[in-house]
């Protein structure tokens, strides 16, 4: 093999890159955008005609893209996924709203291989089929199957439980300020509102998020320092964008939703515009492949290359400038770019090319980063550095390169269902605030081990934990008391469309299998012992004596979809106020709705352009300074992680099918290193962090697609939750070593990139 130095890998990268340059364009003027043999199945699949096969629409939850589904149910089970013609998300063109969904039924749209695997979600053997308590100490693995009427005594009631002295339960705890705190993960609008609503009536309750929820936040409040108040959730518009550039912001591997922004990419790349395409990763991502030019940079220097490209603006372009933030042009002229591009590894070239593509695209540019960003040292300056380079070209939320979701109409529903709840931000409450915890859609044992587990394990500072799962998950494994939830297709929600999606509307999540009441309005799930997590938490609250969960005069329960008919009834009436409950109106009426998934009003609000705002918010008078790449030892090598585009989290990286793509992650390697240490491929190593925290060994996967002095590892693997380890439930114990396999990157605790050293084992 040809030895390949550092320097001569980044010069020919970069090289490559040039070549392809507007390597796109080579179909212009060929008016089938995206070709036929590439939009789906050659025919319609059989399955979707035979008879007494039924189609219901709702939205998949696997993950944040929340694109339309269509189900298939034969004989009460659900035996396809698919999509949804009439949801903006899962077709180009989607069908009109008052097309028969007879017709729908035999239409075609998209779902990726995570949404279609959602049926083993559905189907999971490892589902929780009773309420479970806790046998011997938190996270020992062993359960007693118990009723519901046990479960929700002991849980409000409190007592001597475990044999470990008296616990207070909620009926007690919600008396005083310290009442229970609500932990959710990422939850949808429907059911965010349900539990403001439910802490705002419970005294002394909180409502807490967890960390995935954290990221998300830190990312809208570094758009909104950069575009002002009313910026929201930033993509880009994929539709009109002429230039994209991407600070580890890959939509290929981890676009949500990523089948839609892979098509409208795909036509932007291939119209007579012709998109640009700038990748800034040290890995060769999938997205990185079809771009126009990879800048393989020295992972923690995207400052460094941001303040570069500000600097090139503002040396060659200052003439298209269409704001010249006193604040940046004085950081960018703290450096030469000769200093500012030798951190990051590239060549001067590099960063005139892209600030030339950039000027020439002007206001239809985008420039956006990924969630590592954030991870890194000075994370959020490098963020604001680099959402700083779209204001100064002229590209704001709305103005053609970037697109913000504004959840304006949502905001007013929460003044109306959700009471006067208040939601924090923190991974787990503090272990001195002696609170008893509920947790739903939250699994911090995964994504903080150490900080969870120790939170989780002391009992006198949580003493009463109760999860609301479907399985045993990694958290759940250290709570009191799980009680069996529905999976997303077993349940209402309200959700909103991706920051991605132009079009206006929002999606009804509906139960696409199991039994219904149009009488009481009661869902019967699959599992007949599992409840929706709201009819759980209108349980637990009406045992605890708060009136507003309180059975009526006519001895009537408030139930699921007392709250949601609601809300659904309130949505339908802000996108279209004409909207009328008649079933003779000659109007669409609202079961029609929930029919198809969702309402998706035809007319598009105008873009809103959003004014810029600037004036020392950028660094806040902080000087940018270099990584200290430099300091790199020989034997020493960078860390970072990356997503799959069929493999993004724990929840769905269970399901077999995506397992039978890729079982586990790997790290991976350029060639060059793994010569230097003698490793072949599939060799298993060691890696080692310099802070002594971290030391665990994983097969290698050598490639060339990766920076020499870089190693790459994908998230979601290595789950130690529902069923990948055992657990005993009334004496019987089963797992699946399968669903485990590989190493959950989360360990590597900390900022990120992370200096590590990696040996053969």
């Amino acid at each position: 093999m040809v030895k390949i130095s550092r320097r001569d890998f980044v010069r020919i990268a970069s090289l490559m890159g040039g070549v392809s340059l507007f390597a796109g364009c080579s179909w212009l003027g060929n008016e089938n955008v995206v070709p036929e043999f590439i939009k789906g199945a050659p025919a319609v699949d059989p399955i979707e005609t035979i008879l007494g096969v039924d189609t219901r629409y709702t939205v998949c939850a696997l993950c944040p893209g929340g694109c339309g589904i269509g189900c298939r149910i034969a004989q009460g089970a659900l035996v396809k996924i698919g999509g949804n013609p009439y949801h903006p998300v899962s077709k180009a063109e989607p069908l009109n709203f008052d097309t028969p969904l007879e017709k729908a039924a035999r239409d075609g749209a998209s779902v990726c291989a995570i949404g279609s695997s959602g049926i083993q979600t559905l189907y999971d053997p490892f589902r929780i089929l009773k309420p479970l308590k806790r046998l011997g100490s938190r996270g020992s693995g062993k359960w007693l199957a118990i009723s519901w009427e046990q479960a929700i005594n002991e849980i409000v009631e409190g007592g001597s439980l475990f044999g470990e002295g008296k616990i207070e339960g909620l009926k007690n705890g919600g008396s005083s300020r310290s009442g229970p705190t609500l932990l959710a993960g990422r939850i949808d609008w429907g059911s965010q509102l349900f539990l403001e609503r439910f802490v705002s009536a419970f005294p002394g309750a909180s409502f807490a998020r967890t960390d995935d929820v954290l990221w998300n936040n830190r990312s809208i409040e570094l758009a909104k320092s950069v575009f002002g108040p009313e910026s929201g959730t930033l993509d880009a518009n994929y539709k009109t964008v002429k230039f994209l550039l991407g600070f580890g912001f890959t939509p290929l591997d981890s676009g949500k939703p990523l089948v839609s922004i892979a098509r409208e990419l795909a036509d932007s790349r291939l119209k007579a515009s012709c998109m640009s395409w700038v990748v800034v990763d040290p890995r060769l991502s999938t997205s990185a492949s079809k771009a126009d030019l990879w800048v393989p940079i020295i992972p923690g220097a995207d400052a460094s290359l941001a303040l570069a490209i500000a600097k090139a603006l503002f040396e060659k372009h200052s003439s298209d400038l269409r704001n010249s933030d006193p604040e940046l042009k004085r950081l960018a002229d703290s450096r030469s770019i000769g200093s500012l591009v030798e951190s990051c590894g590239i060549g001067p070239e590099i960063v005139y090319h892209i600030a030339d593509l950039m000027a020439k695209a002007g206001e239809s540019s985008a420039v956006l980063f990924g969630q590592g960003i954030l991870r890194q040292p000075d994370g959020e300056l490098t963020a604001r550095l680099i959402l700083s380079l779209n204001s100064m070209v002229g590209s704001l939320p709305g103005s053609g390169g970037l697109l913000s979701r504004n959840d304006g109409l949502l905001n007013d529903l929460r003044k109306t269902f959700s009471g006067s709840g208040f939601s924090k931000i923190d991974p787990l409450p503090l272990p001195n605030e002696n609170r008893s915890v509920i947790l739903w859609q939250a699994d911090p044992v995964y994504y903080y081990p150490e900080k969870s587990v120790k939170a989780l394990s002391n009992t006198k500072a949580n003493p009463l934990v109760v999860a609301i799962d479907n399985v045993i998950t990694e958290t759940a494994a250290f709570a009191d008391y799980i009680l069996p939830d529905t999976t997303y297709l077993e349940r209402w929600d309200l959700c909103a469309l991706p920051p991605s999606c132009d079009k206006p509307g929002c999606g009804f999540r509906s139960p696409v299998v199991g039994g219904f009441s149009s009488k009481s309005g009661d869902y019967f799930p699959i599992l007949p012992e599992n409840l929706l997590m709201e009819d759980i938490l209108i349980r637990l609250g009406a045992s605890s004596g708060i009136p507003e969960f309180a059975m009526d005069n006519n001895g009537k329960r408030p139930n699921s979809w007392g709250f949601y008919s609601k809300v659904f009834a309130a949505t339908a009436y802000l996108f279209d106020p004409q909207l009328s409950s008649s079933e003779t109106s000659g109007k669409i009426h609202l079961d029609e709705i929930m029919q198809r998934g969702g309402i998706f009003p035809a007319s598009v609000p105008k873009p809103r352009h959003i004014e810029t705002k600037v004036g020392g918010e950028i660094g806040n008078g902080q000087a940018i300074s270099a990584p200290p790449t430099n300091s790199i030892a020989e034997d020493e090598l960078w860390l970072v992680t990356y997503t799959l585009p069929f493999h993004r989290s724990p929840r769905s990286g269970i399901n077999s099918w995506l397992l039978e793509i890729i079982p586990e992650n790997r790290l991976v390697m350029n060639w060059d290193d793994a010569k230097k240490r003698h490793i072949k491929q599939g060799d298993y190593v060691t890696i080692q962090s310099y802070d002594d925290k971290v030391s665990f060994k994983i097969k290698a996967q050598l490639a060339p697609g990766i920076r020499p002095g870089v190693v790459a590892m994908a998230k979601g693997f290595g789950y130690r939750g529902s069923g990948a380890v055992t657990n005993v439930i009334d004496g019987v114990s089963n797992h699946d070593k399968t669903r485990g396999a590989g190493l959950n990157t989360e360990i590597l605790t900390g900022e990120l990139p992370l200096k590590v050293k990696v040996v053969k084992t």
